[in-house]
């Protein structure tokens, strides 16, 4: 230790006060280091609980904001709903039935849509003034502006429409494929000794991956069997829902089953081929409709170049001459 200290003396020879600070600061630090450590697993610590501490106060801000928009979106769901149910209580069922045939079960799909087809009637006015602001001609009149503004409000409130019978035409298309996959498991279960409802119940999880909205129709039959409704009420309640004539023919096909006492896996056999048999005709009624669609684009695409290719030469022809 003396030579060290007669070393770092021999440094700075004309004093001592260097190395005495720097020997005080070493041995501060070797005393204040297993603090330091100590404290950095306390920091350690102590920041885990306030992060937890954050993310739970986090939680308490962010669903406390999100309950206000929620409440005040119900509420204006359900004020839109029941003021469309007293003012045009007819279309309003027309529209709960569309609106189920397009999957939309909750019951205030009904106020929703309603305030969806409102929100895009003022959006699309709403963006066609500020278009005509913005971007319109100084040569454009007041009555053009006003002309499209108006037009743009209409084809967003008649949008939602649109969009929602596209859905619909899906739904059937998804129905309609998988209801003679539905038939041939229930011809499996009907032949295992299953009764109707068990085996309902069963195919409806067996078609939960392949075909989901007819797996959940499916699920609702089932619930409303065990709440006890009737197999035909239940088996009509769910043709209006999916909207095919191959329900309702499925469901007067169970009922004179059990009427007339005929083997019920035959009948569900002849039925799933005749549904197959119908479905493969209409694919190939649209195959065969496909060439008389296929000559109007022909007509108005192709017919012109062909004529201008044949023409164009006489005329060039004629012109150099």
């Amino acid at each position: 230790m003396q030579n060290v200290i007669e070393f770092l003396a021999s440094l700075a020879p004309t004093s001592l006060i260097p190395v005495a600070l720097l020997l005080l600061v070493l041995g501060g630090g070797a005393v204040a280091w297993p603090l330091v450590a100590a404290q950095g697993d306390r920091n350690d610590v102590k920041r885990r609980l306030k992060v937890e501490d954050g993310q739970a106060v986090e939680r308490t801000e962010v669903t406390a904001p999100r309950k206000n928009p929620s409440v005040v979106r119900e509420k204006a769901v359900k004020r839109a709903q029941e003021f469309y149910a007293k003012s045009d209580p007819e279309n309003v069922a027309r529209l709960r039935m569309k609106l189920i045939q397009a999957g939309y079960m909750e019951p205030r799909a009904v106020g929703t849509f309603f305030l969806v087809r409102f929100a895009a009637f003022v959006g699309a006015a709403i963006g066609a003034f500020l278009i005509n602001q913005w971007m319109a001609s100084a040569d454009a009149t007041m009555t053009s502006r006003w002309s499209f503004v108006i037009l743009s409000g209409a084809a967003g409130y008649f949008l939602p429409g649109l969009v929602l019978s596209q859905k619909v035409r899906e739904k059937m298309r998804e129905y309609r494929n998988g209801f003679p996959d539905f038939m041939d498991l229930m011809i499996v279960c009907s032949d295992a000794g299953m009764s109707m409802e068990a085996g309902i119940e069963r195919v409806s999880k067996e078609l939960a991956k392949t075909y989901p909205s007819l797996s959940h129709n499916l699920q609702m039959v089932s619930l409303e069997l065990r709440a006890g409704r009737s197999l035909d009420d239940a088996l009509k309640a769910l043709a209006d829902r999916l909207s095919l004539d191959e329900v309702r023919s499925f469901a007067t096909l169970l009922q004179q089953s059990k009427e007339l006492g005929t083997s019920l896996s035959g009948a569900l056999r002849v039925f799933s081929d005749e549904m197959r048999h119908k479905r493969m005709s209409l694919a190939e009624e649209k195959a065969h409709a496909l060439p008389a669609k296929m000559s109007v684009p022909v007509t108005v695409c192709i017919l012109p170049v062909v004529l201008m290719i044949a023409i164009i030469p006489i005329i060039v022809k004629m012109t150099a001459n």
